[in-house]
């Protein structure tokens, strides 16, 4: 029987990212097989990322000097750093190449390790979720949330996106309103979706002018990756349907706001104002509202998420039914003008009906969205 013999040289890929992001690295690659004849190839890495985002890791293996990639690689011990929600630092992959290359000689193979922060083409950074405690009486968030609150950039272009296809007109008042467009499933017609600056709204980030929308800048600060203000349930959702995302209910947004159900708030047990936007701390120092900070300008907390509490209340799918009729919208997670108590996972640790509501056609300036993905 052939003893199987691998000799391999090392690669690596960095995956770009397009807005608010900085690309993961991977380095100081070595690989090496066992010589105990179990054909064990151990594959060290480390992983960096400034945002420290979650990765996913994958590698390609290469038979010819990386001509082509066409060795299929799947045998990896349980613990190997591949895969899914990898975190950045010294990392191992261990690969049976006995088992995917059986009777296989060879002094040419080549490996690719790439890392990938899951950022998709509108920049949106997504952390995946798979060992969710859920809360009780509903089962487990699992899926994709969006590692940051969306911003006004990512709603900019949602705009100039929607306003070409035919999805949104632009009233006269500044505000922009549901139309019936080529691209969206949901069509609001005539529903407001969200304020521009400064005809419809002081507080928006968001001016319109020519047919073009554009960002804001405030006091020298370049509002592109601060979350957007002043949308409504009926923009959040159209924003969240043009682009195949959702929004999540509010029994998800609360079972990974929680993180393991140990969390009291979205940045763990405790809130003070190195740890979350809120009580009009004003980080920026900007002289006039809205607040806000930059998404990611505090830590990640639980799965990796940024400003589950704080900066921003954020929309939910979820319904309230009115004792005077009709029904309102549930928001949850505290904004930069809230007490503490406001940015509870479970607001007041009540159930979760009880929790902050209105009206669909709501926009505030301290009432953003952050979207989830299957």
């Amino acid at each position: 029987m052939k003893r199987t013999i691998l000799f391999f040289s090392v690669f690596f890929v960095l995956t770009g990212i397009t807005f608010a992001n900085t690309s993961p690295v991977v380095s100081n690659i070595t690989v090496s097989q066992r010589t105990d004849g179990s054909g064990i190839v151990d594959i060290y890495y480390t992983l960096s990322d400034a945002d420290n985002d979650h990765c996913t890791v994958s590698i390609e293996v290469s038979d010819d000097g990386g001509s082509s990639w066409n060795v299929i690689a799947t045998s990896f011990s349980a613990d190997s750093d591949i895969g899914e929600n990898i975190s950045c630092g010294n990392r191992h992959i261990t690969w049976n190449s006995k088992a995917d290359l059986p009777g296989e000689v060879g002094n040419n193979y080549r490996i690719k390790v790439t890392a990938n922060d899951n950022s998709d083409s509108l920049g949106m950074t997504w952390v995946y979720i798979d060992d969710d405690t859920g809360l009780l009486g509903f089962g487990p968030f699992q899926g994709y949330m969006s590692k940051y609150e969306t911003t006004n950039a990512q709603f900019c272009q949602y705009l100039n996106d929607a306003l070409t296809s035919g999805d949104i007109t632009i009233g006269p008042d500044g505000i922009v309103y549901g139309a019936i467009g080529s691209n969206s499933g949901v069509d609001y017609i005539n529903e407001p979706y969200f304020k521009t600056y400064p005809s419809a709204s002081i507080y928006s980030q968001i001016s319109y002018s020519d047919g073009v929308f554009d960002v804001r800048d405030r006091e020298g600060f370049d509002m592109s990756d601060h979350p957007v203000v002043v949308v409504s349930w009926y923009g959040v959702m159209a924003f969240a349907d043009y682009y195949g995302y959702r929004l999540p209910q509010i029994w998800e947004w609360q079972s990974v706001g929680d993180f393991d159900g140990s969390f009291i708030y979205g940045c763990g047990l405790t809130i003070n104002r190195d740890m979350a936007n809120y009580f009009e701390w004003n980080p920026l120092g900007l002289s006039s509202y809205p607040y806000t900070s930059p998404v990611g300008n505090y830590p990640d907390y639980g799965y990796g998420l940024c400003d589950m509490a704080g900066n921003v209340f954020e929309w939910t799918g979820t319904y309230k039914t009115l004792m005077s009729g009709g029904t309102a919208r549930i928001y949850h997670g505290g904004g930069w003008a809230s007490y503490s108590s406001d940015c509870k996972v479970l607001y007041e640790t009540s159930p979760y009906y009880d929790a902050l509501y209105d009206y669909p056609d709501a926009m505030y300036s301290d009432l953003g969205f952050r979207v989830v993905r299957d």
